[in-house]
């Protein structure tokens, strides 16, 4: 199964596999399979990361986002548009996935030429004596990906070290011999499959167009060729392939849309018989993606989920020459585990700095050697940080900013986005501050009582990129913005003074009422600490804005603006005395009215 469901976080983004970091993005992708449109797939974001490409949809989301493991993609290909044909990037699955030859359709048989006296064009011989190979057989340079003729003498079946292999005519380097003797199997099954006999059934299929002169036409660039070819000699398109899937959409010609693709309704997600699955970029970023999944494919970093730690040498204290292993000194067990006492816990702690000085010094040697130690050294300057602030006085705010590591691979910096997309960028921003805030781990909404200034937000947001890629307050606003349009599970609120605040799409200001009518109401139990001229037990008493903010979570701001709405609704009255302003139940509207006498 080439294509499969994709999982999607709360910001309607790919949910990323432990160590898979995301390499680029860009909006306004359709998805082909092979030559055809597949529906519902034509409108979306493309996300490249190191171990998939993926596709999620921008109408429904949740039910057309589909991903394809890198790890079954045996080649890529590029093409560059021409004309109202979108640039292209093509992924061909590895060969253990596709199809046999024997789920195609019949071949094609030559149609007799039109009555009206002239005589029809030879028949071409399908049951000829079959070769060892094809004349048009090639194989791909996997260097300069040029196609270079095989041998006709060269056999597959009786290849070894020894066979003499051309090399390739471009770059003049030998290719491997397992690769020409996979282009060579291939070659030969698709020659056999074209020369089996033709049945009564196989008769009714189309045909390929002929003229006078016995020469056939190439359906795709209408170059004449020789009846003994199965490919086109001009553009090498297969002259004998399967029936056009395009028949099935009717016999009324259908209109050309701005694409001049086909449109194919057959496809299922879990279909095996996907050939090929294309990127069709109509909003450019195709170059960008394609040189950077050629990147992911040679570096195939999906092969480190399951393997060992490198194994580190240790060294000894002038950093030269590495320490045999302790267990082969003198023959005897471990000599450091007799060690107990205060020598043991000194001990100990050496052997800890050695160990912190090697990875700080293999890290820092180059930037690939800093980019894969990455998670290590942030683990040791978190662990640096502690030790530093023991009694832990600082913000919980920097609690959360010091967990720097969770961002790696997960901010969208402007590297990942094609030049010039502006708009893409700030999609993306939005989606990674959803991502942000929704994250349990963080709990940055949580932490705050359900809702955050868009001022703090940006602060803390900003502080929690480590410095790299920082965002202005500008685009900030803006991002905040497209919430809405994004349906993301975050929304962007303004107060009647102007206050931006970010809440949780589900909060309501009858919830926020309720909340504060109930915290209200638990004060009418509590004993008051001095004599009052009311009955507390009755009515409760008065709290301030301060008291309400340091209760539920709040900053003061927020606080202030939701007891001003809680008042508006009539829910609550407020007290203006020498010691501040209060707000109570509002008794006023629930007490009977007194009569005058």
């Amino acid at each position: 199964m080439f294509l499969k469901q994709l999982d999607l976080t709360t910001a309607l983004r790919p949910s990323l596999l432990p160590d898979e970091t995301l390499l680029f993005v860009q909006d306004a992708v359709g998805l082909y399979d092979g030559k055809f449109k597949i529906p519902e797939y034509q409108n979306g974001h493309a996300y490249l990361t190191s171990h998939r490409a993926c596709y999620v949809d921008n109408e429904e989301p949740r039910k057309y986002a589909v991903a394809i493991d890198l790890k079954d993609v045996d080649r890529s290909e590029f093409y560059a548009g021409f004309l109202k044909s979108s640039p292209k990037v093509t992924l061909y699955p590895k060969p253990l996935k596709r199809t046999s030859l024997s789920t195609r359709g019949p071949p094609w048989t030559p149609s007799p030429a039109p009555t009206g006296g002239t005589q029809s064009s030879p028949q071409r011989s399908l049951t000829a004596s079959p070769a060892p190979l094809p004349a048009s057989a090639t194989w791909v340079c996997p260097i300069c990906s040029f196609s270079n003729p095989i041998p006709s003498n060269f056999d597959p079946a009786t290849a070894n070290n020894r066979t003499p292999i051309p090399p390739c005519l471009a770059c003049g380097i030998k290719p491997p011999l397992v690769h020409v003797v996979k282009a060579a199997i291939n070659a030969m099954g698709k020659r056999q499959a074209v020369q089996q006999p033709i049945t009564s059934q196989q008769a009714t299929t189309p045909t390929i167009p002929s003229n006078d002169y016995g020469t056939f036409r190439c359906p795709r660039c209408t170059f004449e060729n020789h009846p003994s070819l199965i490919n086109c000699e001009m553009c090498g398109a297969s002259l004998v392939s399967a029936p056009d899937r395009r028949l099935d959409l009717g016999p009324n010609p259908v209109e050309r849309s701005e694409s001049p693709a086909p449109m194919f309704t057959g496809l299922a997600i879990q279909d095996d018989a996907i050939e090929s699955v294309k990127f069709s970029f109509r909003n450019g970023g195709d170059k960008i993606f394609h040189e950077r999944l050629k990147g992911a494919l040679v570096q195939r970093k999906w092969l480190l989920q399951s393997a060992p730690p490198v194994p580190q040498p240790m060294r000894t204290e002038n950093g030269n020459n590495p320490i045999e292993p302790p267990s082969t000194i003198g023959g005897s067990i471990l000599d450091r585990n007799k060690v107990v006492g205060i020598a043991g816990l000194e001990r100990r702690g050496q052997e800890q700095r050695k160990n912190n000085e090697l990875v700080l010094g293999n890290a820092f040697e180059d930037l690939e050697a800093l980019m894969t130690s990455a998670k290590e050294v942030i683990a040791l300057a978190e662990k640096f940080s502690s030790q530093a602030n023991p009694n832990g006085t600082g913000s919980e705010a920097d609690a959360v900013l010091s967990q720097s590591a969770s961002a790696l691979g997960l901010v969208t910096t402007k590297d990942m986005l094609s030049s010039g997309s502006d708009s893409l960028y700030i999609s993306e921003l939005s989606r990674n501050l959803a991502e942000f805030l929704t994250d349990d781990s963080k709990g940055v909404l949580k932490r705050e009582g359900g809702i955050i200034s868009l001022v703090d937000l940006w602060a803390v947001f900003n502080r929690s990129r480590g410095g790299v890629e920082l965002i202005s307050p500008n685009d900030f606003e803006k991002a905040a913005q497209l919430w809405d349009k994004l349906k993301l599970p975050v929304r962007l609120r303004r107060f009647k003074s102007g206050l931006l605040v970010v809440q949780g799409y589900d909060r309501t200001d009858e919830k926020t009422i309720a909340g504060l009518l109930s915290w209200l109401g638990t004060l009418h139990s509590l004993s008051p600490g001095e004599a009052l001229t009311w009955d507390s037990q009755a009515y409760g008493r008065g709290v301030t804005a301060q008291e309400v903010a340091e209760h539920f979570g709040w900053s003061l701001g927020v606080a202030t603006e939701e007891l001003d709405m809680a008042e508006e609704q009539g829910a609550l009255c407020r007290e203006q005395g020498l010691d501040g302003i209060r707000f109570w139940e509002n008794w006023l509207m629930k007490l009977p009215p007194v009569q005058m006498t």
